[in-house]
């Protein structure tokens, strides 16, 4: 950003102005208020006063006219009043402040479509113009307001594409949209890469007095490998948003839609279109799918560009800025798996002196090591190509360290499942190597890989094991508490001497006998298992099944124990309340339920995954590049 002119200079400014008799302090102080209040007809009495001069008269020390200011405190109808005059010239709408900016460099910078879609229709010129940066408004889009999708929207349709802009003449096209690719407004990339396709394969650099390509050369497809979030792979969804994401239809003008299902998109479009209105949710999914979907097609069609370079060429576009490497320390699947498919040879190349599985391994990234995944002849899993040379002791070492920061541990609730984790990633890799690595000392402490994962995973052991102590020990105390009130009702259940009452809740009583039973059970099976967890082991392999498994069953156990303490308690309350009672029983029980309903809510997602953790498929099964 320039900097604002000094005092001294805006006061020479102002000198300037009253020399030649432009229009009266007073009059620029009336102009800027009004400006900024957007008030018209204060502002439309000095333009009528002085018709000449008061439209394009610099009013602020920053050479700025009242078109300006309007501009920048949003002013919409102001604006819009003032373009529209039949007095203003296109010429006048030129005019720039200290920076070189005009009005619609403003108006994208403050995000206000009416202003820019109002100076465009005046003067579409202005597009044109670039600022002391020698950025023209489609840059600011870009770059500086890249949240404003409307107005990118806009100038990327209407403007005209030459000039500063000129793909052939210039480095502003490539970095506009190398900007928009970063900002995630993908499917305007691809509309402008359908125009201009010869910006494909450019690439911006972001400091230019650094000679020769290297980390700050950017291309479309390297800013692809830097923004994880574009992509399906990285991002997390719940359950219900993974439904939604499942569902919902996105457009983005890729092919031409079947005929069979033509009619049903008809049908279903305007209602998801309607429920993107009413729903956040489902709008920010839909633009989330979209934003995934484009990249994957931006993908596919800077690999056919590519593709008619020669092999030196790809191999070299590929290692500027060790792109892949960059894509898979991301977890970017969908890049890596696209690239490999184009052009095989790029499965040997070693950003960072390490091959992408290796990289996989580091980062745990197991969308991506599933790529390099084969089922052997003995239905057992291998890694395609093999690792040869010094790589497999490198895969261990990686696999053996533990690295905090990961993403991949924010989807594992708790310490002792985190451990769980990183135990089967070493298990994983042990069984794809050579079996002489498992005993193989290595280091100056002289100790083996097993020995060096248990030291570099202390404090997270540490962690997991006071997890479960406390987690166990919180739990068996509900359970406890269960199965406390759950014996003392089965000896406390009211007695009637109405027989007509008797034979009309002989059915109650049966409910209320058979859910305390059963209630009694799992609290106390559940404090026995939480009871097995305190006294149990806490090793680094307990980690890995014994552990988890009861920890399962201890929590699926105090939840059933939970659910029959809740129906014993509504029949109770049908066996207590007499028959002119019973209106107010429905709200009770439904009452009774608010207290499950938490609980499913804050403590079954963890129980779900624990679960798919421990007894689901595993994160390691072969998914192939080719499938």
């Amino acid at each position: 950003m320039a900097t604002q002119p000094s005092e001294q200079e805006g006061n020479s400014i102002h000198a300037e102005l009253s020399a030649g008799n432009v229009v009266n302090e007073h009059d620029c102080q009336l102009l800027l208020k009004a400006a900024f209040k957007g008030d018209w007809e204060s502002a439309d009495r000095i333009f009528q006063a002085n018709p000449k001069n008061s439209k394009t008269a610099i009013i602020t020390s920053r050479s700025e006219t009242v078109l300006h200011i309007a501009a920048l405190n949003a002013q919409d109808q102001f604006v819009e009043n003032l373009v529209n005059l039949p007095s203003q010239s296109p010429a006048a709408l030129e005019a720039v402040d200290c920076d070189e900016r005009t009005a619609l460099h403003h108006a994208v910078l403050c995000g206000r479509i009416r202003i820019v879609e109002a100076l465009f229709r005046k003067c579409s010129e202005l597009t044109q113009k670039q600022d002391k940066d020698g950025r023209i408004p489609f840059n600011l889009s870009s770059q500086e307001a890249s949240m404003h999708k409307d107005i990118a929207w806009f100038l990327a349709v209407n403007m005209k594409f030459n000039g500063p802009i000129d793909p052939e003449i210039s480095s502003h096209a490539i970095q506009c949209v190398v900007d928009l690719t970063y900002a995630g407004h993908l499917d305007i990339v691809l509309y402008l890469l359908r125009e201009y396709p010869s910006l494909m394969l450019k690439k911006v650099r972001k400091k230019e007095d650094k000679s020769g390509p290297g980390e700050e050369d950017k291309s479309i497809l390297g800013m692809l490998a830097s923004s994880p979030s574009h992509f399906r792979s990285g991002t997390r969804l719940s359950v219900l948003e993974a439904l939604i994401y499942k569902c919902i239809p996105v457009d983005i003008n890729s092919t031409p839609i079947d005929a069979n299902l033509r009619a049903l998109q008809y049908l279903t479009r305007p209602l998801w279109n309607a429920a993107k209105i009413v729903v956040p949710l489902i709008k920010r999914i839909h633009d989330e799918k979209l934003r995934h979907e484009a990249a994957v097609k931006l993908v596919k069609k800077v690999c056919i560009a590519l593709s008619e370079k020669n092999h030196t060429e790809i191999t070299q576009f590929f290692l500027d800025g060790d792109l892949l490497g960059v894509a898979t320390l991301n977890g970017i699947s969908e890049l890596v798996k696209l690239s490999i498919q184009h052009f095989p040879e790029v499965i040997w190349i070693k950003p960072y002196k390490k091959t992408l599985m290796t990289l996989a391994v580091q980062r745990r990234h197991d969308r991506i090591l599933r790529l390099f995944l084969k089922e052997s002849s003995t239905n057992g899993l291998s890694l395609v190509p093999p690792p040869t040379g010094d790589e497999p002791q490198i895969m261990m070492q990686v696999a053996s360290n533990f690295y905090p920061n990961f993403d991949y541990l924010a989807n594992v609730s708790g310490a002792t499942f985190q451990m769980q984790r990183e135990l089967q990633w070493f298990k994983a890799v042990e069984s794809w190597v050579a079996p002489e690595l498992r005993i193989a000392k290595f280091g100056e402490d002289n100790k083996t890989l097993w020995e060096i994962f248990v030291a570099d995973h202390k404090k997270l052991l540490e962690d997991g094991q006071k997890w479960v102590k406390d987690t166990s020990d919180k739990c068996m105390l509900v359970s406890t508490l269960i199965a406390t009130v759950l014996f003392a009702a089965a000896f406390a259940v009211p007695e009637t001497n109405n027989d007509s009452k008797i034979v009309r809740l002989e059915g109650f009583v049966l409910v209320f006998a058979i859910f305390d039973g059963l209630g009694l059970f799992f609290s106390v099976a559940a404090t026995l298992l939480f009871l097995a967890i305190l006294t149990s082991p806490t090793e680094p392999l307990d980690f890995l099944d014994s552990l988890p498994k009861k920890i399962i069953m201890g929590l699926f156990s105090l939840f059933l124990s939970l659910v029959f303490m809740l129906v014993a308690f509504a029949a109770t309350l049908t066996l207590v309340l007499d028959k002119t009672m019973e209106r107010v029983l429905i709200p009770i029980i439904l009452l009774t339920s608010f207290p499950l309903t938490i609980f499913v809510v804050l403590q079954f997602p963890l129980l779900f995954q624990m679960i798919k953790s421990t007894y689901g498929p595993s994160i390691f099964r072969s998914e192939g590049i080719w499938k």
